[in-house]
């Protein structure tokens, strides 16, 4: 499999959320204390910077090839824990918002605050979690399984401003996670209005132009679904499309479902059925990603409860390469993509940016290996030269004896619940 090495980053507190901007060095962090830390580092440096801050409450490590990333600014932004945290689409702009029942709205280069807004019902429906739909739409989704939407257009400094729009109780329990579907065809805008939503074991459609109104939701699945992704050209066996909305469950099991067909999942692909870990998080990789010795294709990559990272070639579902963010003692809660291409992991109090390990120190490895081996072969037959003829008879049923048993391992392969889907239509000529 691919190696990798890891530039590590150490929090002070555990990590609630991480975000990627999409152009620039800027990688940045939502803890459980409330605070929220932006990181950056040198394009051409392999020492660490200082920012200049006093504090002794973080530290960061890196591996000596790498570049350290530094603090951009830091501040405590919410009272209690903040929840979520992401860049606007061209990212100038980055969105919190915590248990304080705030939302914010900063400069993604200085931290400072432009606009905020206090939610409905702060002290009772806290936020979860965040999706900037378009360039005009945030959306917003709740405890209590509510989803708000703010117009960017008209509420851009949010400063007591009150939803646009709002989809009451599309789950019974707390939304786990949002993502935005493409525009189509029939697209005046080229911006997205339909999105899916998850909470408890189901999914839901729903559209920025529908206020209020749930398109379709899904049969409630076996497993409690945590996140989501959307995959564009996915190669499938005998399920049809090549447009996935991919899901990570509680049960350590990966869903994948075809876009437009939400009654239910065709495909099923156990990552951590060993362990039963739960998929914490999943990111979806760039067309034209690179794995070593496995070349192009549409992969995508899951953070484990048992603490590693796996990226998966789509098609045949397989796993090709597993990166070890930590023991199972922390679970990768998040992942993203940096500016650079490389796999971010956070869980508990790390942060670690994933490089592929260069070709000249996996040979060097690879070799030192060899050597070892050649070495306790040669120990092996220096030992037994003198026994070679006295204990030739009595070595064939002592290697007979020793031989072990195969165990044949069960398939275990999941199967979709139903097939042939009806088709929902995607609202074509409503944009």
């Amino acid at each position: 499999m691919a190696a990798y090495d890891s530039t590590n980053i150490q929090l002070p507190a555990d990590l609630f959320a991480l975000t990627a901007h999409p152009s620039a060095p800027l990688l940045t962090a939502a803890l459980s204390s409330g605070h929220v830390y932006t990181y950056t580092w040198p394009r051409s440096s392999s020492s660490s910077t200082s920012d200049g801050d006093d504090d002794d409450d973080e530290a960061t490590t890196f591996s000596p090839s790498k570049p350290a990333p530094s603090i951009v600014w830091k501040t405590r932004r919410h009272k209690g824990s903040c929840r979520s945290a992401v860049f606007s689409a061209d990212g100038g702009v980055l969105y919190t918002t915590g248990t304080d029942g705030l939302l914010k709205a900063a400069t993604s280069e200085t931290g400072r605050v432009v606009s905020k807004a206090v939610l409905p019902n702060p002290s009772s429906d806290a936020p979860t979690t965040l999706l900037p739909l378009s360039p005009m739409h945030l959306l917003l989704g709740t405890d209590a399984g509510n989803v708000h939407l703010y117009d960017l257009r008209t509420q851009a400094d949010f400063a007591g401003a009150a939803p646009a729009a709002s989809w009451k109780a599309v789950h019974e329990d707390y939304i786990s996670a949002l993502l935005a579907l493409p525009a189509t065809a029939a697209s005046t805008t080229g911006y997205s209005r339909q999105f899916v939503v998850s909470g408890d074991t189901s999914l839901s459609h729903l559209d920025a132009r529908r206020p209020g109104k749930v398109l379709s939701r899904s049969e409630p699945q076996e497993d409690e679904i945590l996140n989501m992704i959307y995959v564009a050209n996915a190669p499938s066996k005998n399920t049809g499309g090549s447009e996935k909305v991919v899901t990570g469950t509680a049960s350590g099991v990966v869903t994948t479902w075809n876009k437009g067909f939400w009654e239910d999942h065709q495909e099923r692909i156990p990552l951590s059925r060993a362990t039963s870990d739960s998929i914490d998080s999943l990111l979806a990789l760039p067309v034209g990603y690179q794995v070593e010795g496995v070349g192009y294709g549409t992969f995508f990559a899951a953070g484990s409860g048992d603490g590693k990272v796996r990226i998966v070639k789509m098609g045949g579902n397989k796993t090709v390469a597993t990166m070890a963010h930590s023991g199972l003692e922390e679970g990768v809660s998040a992942l993203a993509l940096d500016c650079e291409g490389r796999i971010v992991s956070g869980g508990g109090t790390v942060i670690k940016i994933w490089s592929p390990r260069e070709e000249e120190e996996q040979q060097a490895e690879a070799e030192e290996e060899e050597s070892k081996k050649r070495g306790k072969e040669s120990d092996s037959d220096d030992d037994g030269s003198d026994r070679d003829e006295v204990d030739s008879e009595d070595s064939d049923d002592e290697r007979e004896r020793k031989k072990r048993k195969k165990k044949k391992r069960k398939g275990g392969k999941g199967k979709a619940k139903s097939a042939g889907v009806k088709n929902v239509n995607s609202f074509e000529g409503l944009d």
